[in-house]
């Protein structure tokens, strides 16, 4: 039987990104409640922001990289490919299947 609908922001099917039974994104800090975690989420980014960016060519490694210093404080996961489909406040995200072409058509160096 498919789970119900979610109540928040993020929705995935059998979503491995998320706490149990909740929209919550797993973070580092631990956070189960949606809008804490995006406070923690806008300051830390805009404290990573503030460092020096990694430097490179604008490549999928570099935008990679680039990914993982802003949320590295946050989450684990910062930088990897995405491993199922996701949608956050209507807007569906670019499939898991297609990230990784669609970054090299993007960044071909």
């Amino acid at each position: 039987m498919a789970r119900p609908a979610r109540p928040a922001d993020y929705n995935a099917i059998a979503d491995p990104y998320c706490y149990s039974d909740t929209s919550v994104l797993i973070n580092i800090p631990g956070i189960r409640n949606a809008a804490m975690l995006a406070r923690f989420e806008v300051v830390s980014t805009a404290q990573r922001a503030d460092e020096p960016l990694p430097r490179g060519l604008l490549s999928v490694r570099h935008y990679r990289a680039v990914h993982h210093h802003l949320f590295q404080d946050v989450y684990a996961w910062a930088c990897r490919f995405r491993t199922v489909r996701l949608s956050k406040d209507g807007s569906t995200f670019c499939y898991p299947e297609h990230i990784e072409r669609e970054m090299r058509a993007l960044f071909p160096i």
